[in-house]
């Protein structure tokens, strides 16, 4: 008998940050309600501050809470319990109300009991605030705090991260497709000693996770991997002197390059920018094994900004409009081929024809991109472009732009 499939209820997400919200807006109505009856309701947090006595970290979370229109923000400026009595002793010593005391120190009473069983803790209450409302602005601030905290642990850290692939008809036009790559990291930087870090690992599989495809490799630029391992490096676009490189193979069978321990800080960081063509890579033509086109980064070092970018040949009309989707990788969870239809898939951003690649947070990046097409016999009037980006990524996670091959 087949086992029913469990759904997550929406509305209990909604119902948590509805209660969550409403009962932090009573704890800060009845501040505000209190600093009205003080005569302090339009006062500086300063002059909060000199008039009950209070030291200006306090006065200034007080007032920050007290006027904060976004539940969150207000989460994140609330005194804690100890600050709480000092601030109400004050009001208390200063003549405030004592009925408005009495408001503020049950509302603060109900909310911590609320956190406590509801979250167990205020920083679990944040986060879960967070996830229920889905906002933008509130996502990228946990993101960045992410980064910030996994850099710290893993003693690294990237200005960004960037993979374009564009896929072209071979010459020997037998249904499979030549594949220009190039990628990078730019900035790296390591924040603790004996820190060698992987930049890439390379593996290709069918739609179902089949044995990996067989396909020529071949360096864009053939000098570039002089004296540097095998890792084929466009030098022009890399730091100076060029980054130390050590490639292995490992266990899984997995070629992997990493950079070597150096100078920490940004004085000692490394740019890495590399570019192949694999030749008859893969196959242009759908079948029952090659019905959806998916193209992957997988994002292992904390960045502020990650690219992927998938220029699609003129000639491949049959290659669907991209979607892409972000995954996290902590459960090790296998992609679907259903990911083009994920919940969490949205169109992905036109680049036009021929693509538009500049980008502000990567000036080198056109460049880099014209040079890698060039080097391959293409020009960027050949393709129509896609990309998914985003700022602080929370790795490890995948980044994929996915289509229907028609």
């Amino acid at each position: 008998m087949d086992q029913p499939v469990i759904q997550p209820d929406a509305h209990d997400n909604t119902l948590f940050s509805s209660e969550a919200s409403a009962v932090l807006r009573k704890l800060q109505s009845s501040v505000i309600d209190l600093l009205f009856g003080a005569g302090l309701d339009d006062a500086r947090s300063t002059q909060v501050g000199r008039a009950l006595g209070l030291d200006k970290t306090l006065a200034w979370k007080v007032t920050r809470f007290a006027r904060e229109t976004d539940p969150l923000g207000a989460a994140r400026h609330l005194p804690g319990s100890a600050g709480f009595k000092i601030f109400l002793d004050a009001a208390e010593t200063f003549g405030a109300p004592t009925d408005r005391i009495r408001t503020v120190s049950k509302a603060q009473d109900d909310f911590r009991r609320f956190v406590e069983d509801q979250a167990g803790d205020l920083r679990t209450y944040e986060a879960m605030l967070v996830g229920s409302r889905r906002d933008s602005k509130s996502d990228l601030e946990q993101r960045r705090s992410y980064y910030q905290s996994a850099a710290a642990i893993w003693g690294v850290r990237v200005s960004s991260q960037f993979l374009m692939l564009a896929l072209c008809p071979t010459k020997r036009d037998d249904g499979m497709l030549d594949v220009v790559q190039a990628s990078g990291f730019v900035r790296l930087e390591r924040l603790k000693p004996d820190t060698p870090w992987i930049v890439r690992r390379l593996l290709t599989t069918t739609d179902d996770g089949g044995e990996r495809l067989n396909f020529v490799r071949e360096p864009l630029e053939p000098a570039g991997a002089t004296s540097l391992g095998t890792l084929p490096l466009l030098r022009e676009f890399c730091s100076d002197p060029l980054p130390q490189i050590h490639q292995f193979e490992g266990t899984d069978g997995v070629i992997y390059d990493e950079v070597l321990p150096g100078p920490l800080g940004p004085g000692g960081a490394v740019t890495v920018v590399s570019g192949e063509l694999y030749r008859a890579a893969l196959p242009s033509i759908r079948s029952d094994e090659n019905q959806i086109g998916r193209y992957k980064l997988a994002v292992r070092t904390p960045a502020k900004y990650v690219l992927l970018d998938m220029l699609i040949h003129r000639e491949l009309e049959h290659f669907g409009p991209m979607s892409m989707s972000i995954a996290g990788l902590l459960e090790g969870r296998p992609t679907s081929t259903a990911l083009s239809n994920a919940e969490n898939s949205e169109p992905a951003r036109q680049l036009g024809s021929p693509p538009v690649l500049k980008t502000a947070r990567l000036p080198e990046y056109e460049h880099v991109i014209a040079r890698a097409l060039t080097l391959a016999g293409r020009t960027p009037d050949e393709f129509c472009g896609y990309r998914a980006a985003i700022e602080y990524p929370t790795a490890p996670c995948e980044i994929a732009l996915t289509c229907e091959i028609r």
